[in-house]
């Protein structure tokens, strides 16, 4: 591959970072996870329930049209952008989408008010700031128990706020981090176990599960080299997660929060349903702040080593998917150019 050539997928990354990390997400009318958002929304609500069966045949054909649409949209796009404008244009467009399917920044932004709340003994707000990141009940979670939500959160986005978009973007380029980022949108919004969902998100839910199957796993070295380098335990950090992995209700989760929670000697307690580091004490704002830097440390290391990959082969395999459709494209005007002379 020529030198030049390295230059645009190499570019689509550093920008992709840089973007992340001045400005955070995009704003929400031209964000795509929003744009899923709203389209799983309106399918669901227009899902009739009361038969298992049918609401698990809509529930498939949900997930499917959700990936097809937004899976073809961004082939689509990066496809024209390229034909019409060329590869500065292209690698500024995939750039921003690749950007919209993971998120380092927005997690630290979250988990500071939620600090800063407990800081000035305001446990109503903090409690406010943490439902924005936990899908549990946080009326009345005490201070120590918010302080381990944040951890928790901040752990498992590792995997699927950045692992997993990044490791089919490595492989399958732009397009795969859109059809893992599509995967997981459905699982938050109709991946439950509540009477409403338990049909509906059944298929969602199990293909979220096998998305985050193998960077769940493979994240547990990169937090455990990410703890050493930042003064945590990483020897704590393969213990407590090789012991405590399983204790979550997710197949998926467990994996980095009981790293996190072996690295920081901390205790993290969903109340009612596991606890992770059991001989540790609950995190404090220390713990909870390094939380963070070990988040942005992991994924930071994680970049370097599958960066290569994406390089020479995701962006690769992108690129042909897209000369298929240019030259579909070129065929067809061809072929309607002849036919208007």
């Amino acid at each position: 591959m020529e030198l030049v050539n390295l230059v645009y997928p190499l570019g689509i990354i550093v920008i992709a970072l840089t973007i992340d990390f001045l400005l955070g997400e995009p704003p929400r009318k031209i964000h795509p996870t929003i744009w899923m958002g709203r389209l799983i929304s309106l399918i669901d609500g227009r899902i009739p329930r009361g038969k298992p069966t049918r609401e698990k045949i809509l529930g498939v054909f949900l997930a499917i049209f959700t990936i097809s649409i937004f899976l073809i949209s961004t082939l689509l796009v990066l496809t024209l952008v390229r034909f019409m404008w060329g590869k500065i244009a292209w690698v500024l467009v995939a750039s921003f989408i690749f950007k919209s399917t993971f998120a380092i920044k927005d997690m630290e932004r979250h988990a500071t008010p939620i600090i800063h709340e407990l800081v000035n003994g305001n446990l109503p707000g903090a409690r406010e700031q943490v439902s924005r990141i936990v899908g549990r009940d946080v009326t009345n979670l005490d201070e120590p128990h918010i302080l381990s939500a944040t951890v928790e959160s901040v752990s498992e986005s590792i995997v699927d706020g950045f692992f997993s978009p990044f490791l089919f973007f490595a492989f399958l380029g732009v397009p795969g981090a859109i059809f893992f980022r599509s995967i997981n949108t459905l699982d938050s919004m109709v991946g439950y176990k509540t009477e409403k969902y338990k049909n509906v998100g059944w298929f969602s839910a199990r293909l979220d599960d096998f998305a985050n199957w193998f960077p769940a796993r493979v994240s547990l070295p990169f937090i455990a080299l990410a703890s050493k380098l930042l003064g945590a335990d990483w020897r704590s950090c393969l213990k407590v997660a090789l012991r405590d992995h399983r204790k979550t209700k997710s197949p998926n989760g467990g994996w980095p929060m009981a790293a996190m929670a072996g690295a920081l000697h901390v205790r993290l307690e969903k109340i009612g349903y596991h606890v992770l580091g059991e001989e540790y004490p609950f995190p404090r704002f220390r713990e909870t702040e390094k939380a963070v830097k070990i988040m942005k440390v992991s994924c930071l290391l994680f970049t370097l080593t599958l960066s290569p990959v994406a390089i020479f082969l995701g962006i690769f395999v992108q690129g042909l998917i897209e000369n298929l459709l240019i030259k579909l494209l070129t065929d067809a005007l061809g072929w309607g150019l002849c036919c208007l002379i």
